[in-house]
C-alpha cells in the first residue's frame, strides 16, 4: 500500500463505520421541508423543538420552502440530484409522481410493524384522511395539515342590519340575500363602503360550490376534468352573481379579504379554519363561526397536504417514521389544531383538554370543525396540481373580473385541464 492510498482508505472507513449500525450509534439527523410560516411556522418548530429534546428518533431540521410552489420545485429538483429531504409536506397530486418514480417509502409496512399503530390507534384517525393518502392499497402519506372551510361573520354587523346573530345563513339562497341585506352606501356616492361578503380569486370557493351543487372536479378514472358541467357552471355563476349583479361581494387580492372583514368593511367571508390562528388578537367585534352555507349537498373538499417519506436508507426511513408518529399523537394533534386552526388527525383529539378549550373560546367552531365528517377527498391524480391552476387562471379569474363567459371560459379551462391529465 503506498502513503497516497492511505487517506482515501481512512475515509472510506470512516463512511463505512459511519453507516453500519450498532449500540452508541447516534441517531441520523432528519431533514422535514415544509412551507409553514407565520404562527403556522412558530406551531410547527415549537412541536420539532420538544421532539428533539425527547429525543425519541430525532433530531429533526425544520426547513421552511416559505410557498408551496417553491417546495414542489425544490422537491423535485433535490429528487433529481439523488438528495431528497427525509420527510416534506406533499399534496396528493405530488405523491402521485414520486410513488411513480420510486421516490417514496411505503407507510403501510412502518404502520404495521413493531414500532407502528394498533388497529385502535389507526381506527382513531379519520378515514378520509387516510384514504386521500392510500394508493393501490398502501398507505403512501400520512395527514399533516389539512383544513376546512367555514364562514366567518361580523354578529354585530348582522343585528344592524336585522339580521339574527344567532341564525347565519345555511344555503346558498340565504348566503345571497344575506349578502344584499349587509352591503351599504353609507355616505350616498352609489358605491358600496360595507360590503356583505368578500372574495378572493381562488379555485377553492368554485370547488366547494361545485360540489354542493353535485358536481366533481375529474371523472371516475381521474383522468378526465368534469368541471365543465351544469353543476360547475351553476357554481361559477353564484360567485359572479354576487360580484357583478348584487354588487355585494369585494374582490380582492391574496388575503386582503380577511383585513376587510377584521376592519367591519366586510360582513362575511368564507375562510379555512387556519385563518382563525391569522385573525385572532386583531378581532374587534363580536364574530361568529358556522358551517358553509349549503347547495344542493352539505359538503366540501378537505385541503391541506400529507407528509410523506423518502426513500434514503432503513434507519433514516423508521426515524422519519418516529416523528411522523409522534408528531400525530392525540396530545400533539390537539396542540397543532389548537395553535393553527388545522383539524386534528385524530377523532380523540377534539375530547384532548387542549382542544375543548380552544373550541369553548369561539361560539359555532365544533359544528364547523364537524364538517369533516361529511367533506370529500382532494383529486390525486397527478395531472391535477397543474390542472387546478389552469381551472382559477382560465376559467375563475377573468368571470370574475367581468371579462369572460362562464360556459366559454369552463369549456377551455377544461380542454387545458385535460392536456396535463392525460400528460400531452
Amino acid at each position: 500500500m503506498t502513503r497516497r492510498m492511505l487517506p482515501v482508505l481512512l475515509v472510506a472507513m470512516v463512511v463505512l463505520l459511519a453507516s453500519c449500525g450498532g449500540e452508541g450509534e447516534e441517531s441520523p439527523r432528519l431533514s422535514f421541508w415544509h412551507a409553514m410560516g407565520g404562527p403556522l411556522g412558530t406551531s410547527l418548530d415549537g412541536l420539532v423543538e420538544d421532539f428533539n429534546a425527547a429525543d425519541p428518533g430525532g433530531p429533526v431540521e425544520s426547513v421552511s420552502m416559505g410557498r408551496y410552489t417553491a417546495l414542489s420545485q425544490k422537491i423535485m429538483a433535490a429528487v433529481a440530484a439523488g438528495g431528497p429531504p427525509d420527510i416534506a409536506q406533499c399534496y396528493e397530486a405530488w405523491t402521485g409522481n414520486l410513488i411513480d418514480n420510486g421516490s417514496v417509502a411505503s407507510l403501510t409496512e412502518m404502520i404495521q410493524g413493531p414500532d407502528g399503530l394498533s388497529p385502535e390507534s389507526l381506527a382513531d384517525i379519520y378515514p378520509i384522511f387516510l384514504e386521500g393518502g392510500t394508493r393501490g392499497g398502501e398507505i403512501w402519506s400520512f395527514p399533516f395539515n389539512k383544513s376546512v372551510r367555514m364562514l366567518y361573520y361580523n354578529r354585530d354587523r348582522f343585528a344592524e342590519a336585522g339580521l339574527d346573530p344567532d341564525a347565519p345563513p345555511r344555503t346558498w339562497e340565504e348566503y345571497r340575500l344575506a349578502a344584499r341585506a349587509l352591503t351599504r352606501d353609507l355616505d350616498g356616492d352609489g358605491e358600496p363602503d360595507q360590503y356583505g361578503t368578500a372574495s378572493q380569486i381562488t379555485v377553492t370557493i368554485f370547488e366547494n360550490l361545485l360540489v354542493q351543487a353535485g358536481g366533481t372536479l375529474l371523472d371516475s378514472t381521474e383522468t378526465k376534468s368534469a368541471f365543465d358541467s351544469p353543476e360547475g357552471l351553476k357554481a361559477l355563476r353564484f360567485m359572479a352573481d354576487l360580484l357583478v349583479n348584487d354588487g355585494s361581494c369585494l374582490l380582492s387580492q391574496g388575503f386582503e379579504y380577511q383585513n376587510e372583514f377584521l376592519a367591519g368593511n366586510v360582513a362575511m367571508i368564507e375562510g379555512s379554519s387556519v385563518s382563525l390562528a391569522f385573525m385572532r388578537g386583531k378581532i374587534g367585534f363580536d364574530m361568529g363561526i358556522a358551517s358553509l352555507p349549503a347547495g344542493e349537498f352539505d359538503t366540501q373538499l378537505v385541503a391541506g397536504t400529507d407528509v410523506v417519506v423518502f426513500r434514503t436508507d432503513p434507519s433514516r426511513e423508521r426515524a422519519a417514521w418516529e416523528f411522523i408518529r409522534w408528531f400525530t399523537d392525540t396530545e400533539r394533534t390537539a396542540r397543532w389544531s389548537a395553535e393553527t386552526g388545522y383539524i386534528p388527525v385524530r377523532r380523540s383529539a377534539m375530547e384532548h383538554p387542549v382542544m375543548q378549550e380552544h373550541l369553548a373560546q369561539y361560539s359555532g367552531l365544533a359544528e364547523a370543525y364537524a364538517q369533516l365528517e361529511r367533506a370529500l377527498p382532494q383529486p390525486s391524480a397527478k395531472g391535477w396540481y397543474a390542472g387546478r391552476k389552469i381551472l382559477e387562471s382560465v376559467a375563475i379569474e377573468p368571470v370574475l373580473r367581468g371579462i369572460a363567459d362562464p360556459e366559454e371560459a369552463l369549456a377551455l379551462a377544461a380542454a387545458k385541464a385535460d392536456a396535463q391529465l392525460s400528460g400531452s
